[in-house]
């Protein structure tokens, strides 16, 4: 009973620079866009185990286009609609899917359509150990702000503001906490419970990717990773995990 989101992670073309895809500039690469969810859409149109169509992964567009990060996800998602309308579709928001984007962004006139949003934030927290920077501890005084539960309310609110406004469907499709970074159990379990307190569905990253994001895997860093059975990180994410527990007979 495990349903699956299908993610196209690596576009075509791939990406001009850090901010950029190659295929919100090139119109090659934009109809390879097309074409590629019209095949998986045939393939898989009435698979019960399918939740949705992921259209692009963390969406980066930095220059002016006719055929934007919007445009071409509208387009892409028209295309699977004629073949599959029964399968949702998720759309992401722009540079990299972050909330701070969700003010530019405008839902489709479609049903069944859910929103994606990502989690990293901060950076320096979340990320840290992987770039020059401190050691720094959550909750706790982070880039010069106090970082707590209530700052986490304060980075979605923008996502938050968007269901409200148009009624929609959100899904936090990755969020998490390097291993080694002080207090990420807490940070953790604050997301959890902010995700919760707005009925919104979530997935962590990652489950037995890079040992660096795994909550089965201990260390201080990148030298001294270790497998291990419980972790405080794992034990936040079962207990949010039991929330959504389905009771069957």
């Amino acid at each position: 009973d495990i349903k699956l989101v299908i993610d196209l992670h690596s576009p075509p073309g791939g990406k001009i620079d850090a901010r950029n895809m190659r295929m919100f500039f090139e119109p090659k690469y934009a109809d390879a866009f097309l074409e590629c969810w019209k095949k998986i859409a045939t393939r898989f149109k009435g698979n019960p185990q399918i939740y949705a169509y992921d259209l692009v992964n963390e969406p980066v567009q930095a220059i002016p286009s006719d055929c934007d990060y919007w445009e071409l996800q509208r387009r892409a998602a028209e295309a699977v609609r004629a073949i599959d309308p029964e399968t949702p579709v998720m759309i992401e928001s722009n540079e990299s899917n972050r909330p701070q984007t969700y003010p530019c962004l405008s839902p489709l006139r479609m049903d069944n359509m859910i929103y994606k949003v990502h989690m990293y934030f901060p950076l320096s927290y979340t990320h840290q150990g992987l770039r020059e920077g401190p050691v720094v501890t959550y909750p706790g005084i982070i880039e010069g702000r106090m970082w707590n539960r209530e700052r986490i309310k304060e980075t979605l609110q923008p996502v938050r503001d968007f269901q409200l406004r148009h009624n929609c469907k959100i899904y936090v499709g990755e969020f998490s906490a390097i291993v080694w970074a002080p207090g990420a159990d807490q940070y953790i379990r604050d997301c959890i419970s902010v995700f919760e307190e707005y009925g919104w569905d979530w997935t962590f990253h990652a489950f037995r990717e890079w040992a660096g994001w795994s909550v089965e895997y201990d260390g201080t860093g990148r030298d001294d990773l270790k497998p291990a059975t419980n972790t405080k990180r794992k034990q936040a994410l079962l207990e949010g995990l039991k929330l959504n527990r389905t009771v069957r007979p």
